[in-house]
């Protein structure tokens, strides 16, 4: 859910905030940044996702994290570099806290066509853990492929569909029937830019 009471916080304070949060191992904490994150325009930003699946992580929910990648790939994440972090951290998540490597694959294949800085840890990851998909024993999926993107979706809440920039800063445009739409930011970082909480996201994805 991206709520659609925005605080107008910068990205750098929800940043800090996460971090902190995340650092502490707070999952509750940081799911209710998280979340607020997103709807104060956070919700086209790859970081805010990955700190909703880091919260659900840290609470022992890996399929819940899965769930929080889904969620920005079908209806968030647009753009080609900002999806292939999302699918570096879904296929870790897939292979090694769901233990399904065979449907994480698909994920690192894409991540491996990603940003620049990512394509070489996604590679190893790739090679990794398609050698255990091979010798995996696990048959029926326990999670469903990568969701495609739904351009239409974004656009309705945005307001982009109805000729609005967006339901945020800027003031006009609505959600639909449901009223305001979330945030979303004048400008964004490049696509594909490094994640700066990237660290302790993969620190976590790693951890047994």
């Amino acid at each position: 859910m991206v709520s659609s009471r925005a605080s107008h916080r910068p990205e750098s304070w929800w940043r800090e905030r996460c971090g902190v949060l995340l650092e502490d191992g707070d999952w509750h904490g940081l799911y209710r940044a998280a979340m607020s994150w997103r709807g104060d325009g956070g919700a086209v930003l790859p970081e805010a996702w990955l700190m909703d699946a880091c919260s659900a992580l840290l609470h022992r929910r890996p399929k819940t994290a899965v769930h929080c990648c889904d969620m920005a790939l079908h209806l968030w994440i647009r753009r080609p570099g900002d999806r292939g972090i999302i699918h570096f951290v879904r296929g870790l998540v897939v292979a090694d806290h769901v233990c399904d490597p065979r449907r994480a694959v698909e994920d690192l294949e894409r991540a491996a066509d990603g940003p620049a800085w990512l394509r070489a840890d996604a590679q190893r990851e790739l090679s990794r853990v398609a050698g255990e998909a091979a010798r995996s024993r696990v048959r029926t999926p326990r999670v469903q492929p990568p969701p495609a993107y739904d351009a239409a979706y974004t656009d309705l809440v945005t307001g982009r569909g109805s000729g609005g920039r967006s339901a945020g800063r800027s003031g006009g445009g609505s959600g639909g029937s449901s009223g305001p739409g979330p945030d979303v930011p004048d400008t964004l970082p490049a696509d594909g830019t490094r994640p700066e909480l990237w660290d302790p996201v993969t620190e976590l994805l790693h951890r047994s």
